[in-house]
Parts: structure tokens; C-alpha cells; sequence
């Protein structure tokens, strides 16, 4: 299937000696177009769409009059094509020539407004007055720019869907990826891929967050317990815990959070952090640690059983290697009450201990 394509064919030249404030503004201004926008734009469309079948009707007009009107008409029925910017470029420049200022500003304007981006990576011209004009130019599109970025990331904010999170969060760095939203953004990114359990880019989004916000409890627990899934990195294991649960102890609870779900939140964050810890000290066979860390885990997890059972079960470990044999017995049936991965080898340790120590 062929793509039909209009191109710009019109050249603007000025050759006043003088000309006034306005004049010369307009002149720099067109100018501007040439140098930084001189046939950006074409009009491209399936030829057998309403936009493809439009563009076709303006293509086969030899009246120009008509044809500026139609081409007029174009993003008007069609403001969301890619070629309405076409448009614009075409009756800005046809207005230039017809010394009609106000209509050429107001078209640059639409320009600006459609293609923000393209002028605002625009390089400076070298003439000084030239060089004010594009100052104002980028100006302008720098507004419009950061209403499309909020826009597109207040969309991916409210989406419920974490594919299309990051698919409109994608589009949004692609425009910019120094958008005044990124750390935002960031975050969004962070909870969409929890949601559909990819570590992998949870990890590596979670870092770019600590390095713009160092105190992000989200940040650090997913970081934690990515490094510690993977058995790498355990200084940074240790270190982003311990963070966490300093930054859920001085936190205050956001003004839109229930007392009651910020304090559960700060109970599971703090727990998972020192339930990490304490399994990296196991590892390490630095049992005395792991005890006081699983049981501050253990009295803010108590309430989930699978985190339970696998708490009590390392505390009963820990105490096992520490000689503290009671202690051990005691754990290792409180685990086996739950039901869990934990279970069957909890009732193993508890039956070695009572062979070898005599404890029932």
C-alpha cells in the first residue's frame, strides 16, 4: 500500500533595507522556520483513510486560495494526525508571505504547541537577533512541553494498569528524559513492575530513585531484597536495611494515609528489613546477631504466617548454634504449629535436639 506524501514547496526571502519592529520580528521568526524547521514536516496517510482521502483532495486543488482553506480545515478535522503539524508549517509560512503577522505567530504558535520537543532541541543560532527570537521560541515551547509531560504522566499515574504505566512512562522519558516528573515518574515505574513481579527492572529502578532520593522506602526494600534474592551484594543487603528501618522509625505518616495502614506499613517494612539482616548474619555464622535481628522481625511480622514460620525456624537455627537449646526447641515448635515449607524440617531439628540434649 503506497504513502501518499504532500511536500512544502514554498521559500520565503526578505529583501527590505528597513522594515519595522514588527516586520522584523515576523522575518526572524521565518527565518526560524527555515533554519530550524525548513521541511520537517510532511503529510503521510493511508491513502484509503478520511486524513489519506483529505490530503489527496488538498493535493489535486490548483486554486491556492482553496487550497490554504482546505489545508486549513485539515487540523481541524483531524487535530491528533501527525500531519496537522504539516498544516500549520504550510499556513504559517503562506501567511509570512502575505504579511499576515498575526495569523503567522498564531500558526507558529500551534506549531509549538504540537512539536515542542523538535524546537526545543533546535540548536541556537549564532545571530544575536536570531538568537532572541529562538530564546523566545523555546520559551514557549518549553511550556507547552511540560504540560504534555504532566499530562502524559498524570495518565500513567491514574492507570490501573501496570503495562500501561510503564508504556505511557516510556513514552514520557522518550520526550524527555530529564522531565521535571522524573522522580515521580520513577516511583510509578517502581510499583508497576512489582506488580508484575519483575525484579529485574524493579531493581535497577529502584537504584536510579535512591540516587535522586536516598530515604525511599520503597526504593530501598525493593533494592534489599532484590540483592539478597540473588545472593549478591550483601554489604548492600545490609546497608539498605538498615536504612529502611532508620527511615520507617523517623518517617511521618503522609497526610493521605490512614494511621492505621501507615502503621502496618511501617511494621512490614522495618520487619522485612531486620528479617534480611538476619539472614545474611546466618549466612555469615554470626548467630548471636541473627537472633536479636530475627526477633525484632518476629514481633513486627507475627501477624503474616509464612513470614512467621520462616522466622521462627531461623531463630530456632540460630539458637541451636548458640547452645541455647531450649530456646531452640521453643521456636521449632512454634514453627511447626504453622503450616509451611518450614514444617517438616522444623520437627527434623526439634527431633535431633531431644536425641542429642534430652529436651522435650
Amino acid at each position: 500500500m503506497s504513502i501518499r506524501r504532500l511536500e512544502n514547496n514554498v521559500t520565503i526571502s526578505f529583501h527590505k533595507a528597513r522594515v519595522s519592529a514588527c516586520v522584523l520580528a515576523i522575518a526572524v521568526l521565518a527565518a526560524l522556520v527555515q533554519r530550524a524547521a525548513a521541511q520537517r514536516y510532511t503529510a503521510s496517510a493511508n491513502p484509503e483513510s478520511p486524513e489519506g482521502q483529505f490530503l489527496d483532495l488538498i493535493g489535486l486543488q490548483s486554486d491556492e486560495a482553496k487550497k490554504l482553506a482546505l489545508i486549513e480545515q485539515f487540523p481541524q478535522r483531524f487535530p491528533r494526525h501527525p500531519a496537522a503539524s504539516w498544516a500549520y508549517e504550510q499556513l504559517q509560512l503562506a501567511a509570512i508571505q502575505a504579511s499576515q503577522w498575526d495569523r503567522a505567530l498564531a500558526f507558529g504558535e500551534r506549531l509549538a504547541q504540537l512539536n515542542p520537543q523538535r524546537i526545543l532541541e533546535s540548536p541556537p543560532p549564532k545571530d544575536p537577533e536570531l538568537l532572541e527570537e529562538w530564546k523566545k521560541e523555546t520559551a514557549v515551547a518549553s511550556q507547552y512541553s511540560a504540560q504534555d509531560e504532566y499530562t502524559i504522566y498524570k495518565k500513567a499515574l491514574e492507570s490501573g494498569d501496570p503495562r500501561q504505566q510503564i508504556k505511557l512512562l516510556d513514552e514520557l522519558l522518550k520526550r524527555n528524559s530529564d522531565t521535571a516528573y522524573l522522580p515521580q515518574a520513577l516511583v510509578v515505574y517502581l510499583n508497576a513492575y512489582r506488580a508484575l513481579g519483575d525484579s529485574g527492572n524493579g531493581m535497577l529502578t529502584a537504584e536510579k530513585i535512591l540516587k535522586i532520593d536516598p530515604k525511599n522506602e520503597d526504593a530501598l526494600l525493593t533494592a534489599a531484597e532484590g540483592y539478597l534474592r540473588r545472593g549478591s551484594a550483601t554489604e548492600k543487603v545490609l546497608a539498605y536495611s538498615a536504612r529502611l528501618i532508620e527511615v520507617m522509625g523517623a518517617k511521618k505518616k503522609p497526610a493521605i494515609v490512614r494511621q492505621e495502614d501507615w502503621e502496618k506499613k511501617k511494621s512490614f517494612y522495618a520487619g522485612t528489613a531486620h528479617w534480611m539482616i538476619g539472614n545474611i548474619y546466618i549466612n555469615q555464622n554470626r548467630f548471636g546477631q541473627a537472633d536479636s535481628e530475627l526477633r525484632a522481625a518476629l514481633t513486627m511480622l507475627r501477624h503474616s504466617d509464612q513470614s512467621a514460620a520462616s522466622i521462627l525456624f531461623y531463630l530456632g537455627w540460630s539458637n541451636y548454634k548458640l547452645e541455647n537449646y531450649a530456646e531452640a526447641v521453643r521456636f521449632f515448635k512454634q514453627c511447626m504449629a504453622i503450616q509451611s515449607q518450614f514444617q517438616e524440617q522444623a520437627q527434623k531439628n526439634l527431633d535431633v535436639i531431644r536425641s542429642e540434649q534430652g529436651i522435650q
